[in-house]
């Protein structure tokens, strides 16, 4: 093998077990195999590397090695004798001279140097820049394809092959450790957890975005206040928005989606319509829902998302693992084992629910939980 791609249409599951002859664990092999198909599907990122990279410091010639030797001593007016050679008094014109031709040759050869270093640096240069061009080619030739080689102003988006691209199996345990399982038009792939779609981040932040807002209303009645009043988004966001949502992310991010002169007469009418935004962004982002799915811990295909535990609602909500144990473990005991189950509920149906089975919530925390569940059972219906 001479690179990655000589190993295009090798079963990866036989490739994995080849590797893991030589040595290297499962896990390990799985991840190596994994970077290889989604490097021969095209959905690796790639990643530029000069093939000439500049010097980042500078060669031993190229450093100035010029000292001046020479120093005149002064001569006195009607006292000191000019004379040619050495005394013992004075070195004399030839030795003066001399010095200063040796200083000045020296000053040659840093000269001479600097132009060879600029020479070659400007070579250099040259050649980096070759490695640039050659990148933007690859990148034009990208955009080409991607356009139907027909870049007009009126040409589609890019063509992302939704058709081939991987589609989610679901959460396996392999060696102690959760992992992704993706069917490609070559085989099955396994890819550890969830990081490898490159969306947890995103994913995650967009799920909590309501739950976030219910929080923050629940700590600040003057919010409340105004959304009953008729306080549009514009205004909200301008007295509200650099408040914090505890996760990094403001008010005025959370509402960001959100029509400038829209109003909504509670927390629940608000929730509602940042959940639908948020959910209308998963769903048409690539790879979304299947983030989503590997989040929520969908075990197979065709296995609703919202009927995935709703032990993650609980952990989310809790502001302790402790709590989090709790809530889940009271979930369960009241019936509501799946996320569909908690979106069925209403803030106060939950508060009841709960309590009957010795587990306080307060109303906010509640309405959290459904705001939560709602964002999550209302991305997909099945898979």
């Amino acid at each position: 093998m001479t690179t990655w791609t000589d190993l295009a249409g090798v079963d990866p599951a036989t490739l994995v077990d080849q590797i893991v002859t030589t040595g290297v664990n499962k896990y390990d092999a799985a991840k190596l195999v994994n970077n290889l198909v989604a490097i021969n599907l095209n959905q690796a990122p790639r990643h530029f590397v000069f093939s000439h990279p500049l010097p980042t410091t500078d060669p031993a010639p190229c450093a100035p090695t010029f000292a001046r030797t020479f120093s005149h001593q002064d001569w006195i007016d009607g006292e000191s004798v000019v004379q040619a050679g050495e005394s013992a008094d004075d070195k004399g014109f030839n030795w003066r001279f001399n010095a200063l031709a040796r200083d000045i040759d020296a000053l040659h050869t840093d000269t001479a140097n600097l132009f060879q270093c600029l020479s070659t640096l400007r070579g250099q240069l040259v050649q980096a820049l070759q490695d640039v061009a050659a990148e933007l080619n690859r990148l034009d030739t990208d955009v080409a394809t991607n356009h139907g080689n027909n870049p007009g102003l009126n040409t589609p988006p890019f063509n992302v092959g939704l058709e081939n691209a991987p589609q989610f199996l679901g959460v396996r345990e392999l060696d102690g450790s959760k992992v992704t399982m993706w069917k490609t038009a070559q085989n099955v792939m396994v890819l550890p957890g969830v990081d490898t779609v490159g969306l947890q981040d995103t994913v995650t932040q967009r799920l909590a975005t309501g739950g976030l807002l219910v929080r923050f209303a629940g700590q600040s009645q003057e919010f409340t206040q105004a959304l009953a009043a008729g306080t549009s988004v514009k205004d909200l966001i301008a007295t509200y928005g650099q408040q914090d949502l505890g996760d990094g992310r403001t008010v005025a991010n959370a509402l960001a989606l959100l029509p400038d002169d829209a109003t909504y007469q509670d927390m629940a009418t608000l929730t509602d319509a940042v959940n639908t935004q948020e959910q209308a962004v998963i769903k048409s982002t690539v790879g979304g829902v299947d983030a989503v799915s590997a989040l929520t811990g969908v075990t197979s295909e065709g296995m609703p998302i919202a009927t995935t535990t709703a032990a993650l609602l609980a952990t989310s909500v809790a502001t302790s693992p402790v709590l989090g144990s709790v809530l889940g473990s009271g979930l369960s005991r009241a019936g509501l084992t799946t996320i569909a189950d908690v979106a069925g509920q209403t803030p106060t149906q939950l508060v009841q629910r709960l309590g009957q089975q010795g587990v306080t919530i307060d109303p906010v925390q509640a309405q959290e939980l459904a705001t939560r569940a709602s964002m999550i059972a209302g991305l997909q219906t099945t898979r």
